[in-house]
């Protein structure tokens, strides 16, 4: 005959004891001796005098008996499970992860039983999909249709664009909060895990809408050209919106740094005049006269 070895926490599941199932066997096999042997494995062992066979069924608690084919001992699979060792859900029935059954919480236990996907009630969505697919060449569940701006395997995640709001719970249907980023102060329309957004140069502030020191908001943070501090405008110059001197009649440039009249011929075609308003006057008079004894 052949003898079985059968692991406590694995054989039946239910409230059924090791000893209840020895006496199964022996309602069974009256004729044979059994002795009951405790091992390092937690395993029990069936011997019969003379006979040294072992076999070890373990069934993670989804099946209640085991059988024996092909030569081999496979558990009779309940749960929606299979496998020799019921280690695995069956097709269609992948809605959560494979586990295996549990004696806890007592005095019952927890079957864990595999469910159908796409089912409404036993897809682990957060309660934001009541969709989900089994994806077969990575052997995952995953929800489908995520709402409420989440993604994710479970919608355990938020979209692009949004941050998870750390006052709510997962499963709140404003779990996740919009980042509004300034379209032109920021690089993109993502932000951290706190709301900040990735600014772009000379620009501050969480939803990126402030300028740093040295810089003014004219479509964006742009750096100052001029201002009251460090870049002043010279020659009397006054400074427009830190972007532009507004430059006297006599001078140029950027900071009005510069004279009109400059080089060997200035102020149409006359000597150099230099500097000064007077000077100006000067040149301008000169020219005049030249004109008339022409």
């Amino acid at each position: 005959m052949v003898i079985f070895g059968v692991e406590q926490t694995d054989a039946v599941y239910g409230p059924q004891s090791s000893q209840s199932f020895i006496s199964n066997i022996r309602d069974k096999e009256k004729q044979t001796y059994l002795h009951l042997q405790q091992t390092q494995t937690d395993s029990i062992v069936l011997t019969n005098m003379g006979v040294s066979c072992f076999h070890r069924c373990k069934c993670n608690l989804h099946a209640g008996q085991c059988s024996l084919r092909d030569g081999t001992l496979q558990c009779d699979c309940e749960h929606n499970t299979t496998g020799q060792d019921c280690s695995a859900c069956e097709r269609g029935f992948k809605a959560k992860s494979w586990k295996p059954g549990s004696f806890l919480p007592t005095p019952n236990g927890s079957p864990n039983i595999c469910e159908a996907s796409g089912t409404s009630d036993n897809c682990e969505c957060n309660g934001h999909s009541n969709r989900c697919s089994y994806i077969d060449f990575i052997n995952i569940v995953t929800c489908v249709s995520c709402k409420h701006n989440t993604r994710g395997q479970n919608c355990q995640h938020c979209r692009l664009g949004y941050f998870r709001n750390a006052s709510a719970e997962l499963d709140d249907e404003n779990v996740c909060i919009e980042c509004n980023c300034n379209q032109l102060g920021s690089l993109h329309a993502r932000c951290n895990d706190t709301g900040f957004c990735q600014c772009r140069e000379g620009t501050t502030g969480q939803k990126c809408e402030d300028c740093l020191s040295g810089y003014t908001w004219k479509q964006g943070c742009m750096p100052n050209v001029c201002d009251d501090e460090f870049l002043l405008c010279q020659n009397g110059g006054s400074c427009i919106q830190n972007q532009k001197c507004m430059c006297p009649p006599s001078f140029r440039g950027v900071l009005c740094e510069q004279p009109r009249c400059q080089g060997e011929k200035g102020c149409d075609g006359a000597s150099a005049c230099y500097l000064s308003t007077l000077t100006l006057l000067l040149c301008l008079l000169a020219n005049s006269l030249l004109k008339a004894s022409a």
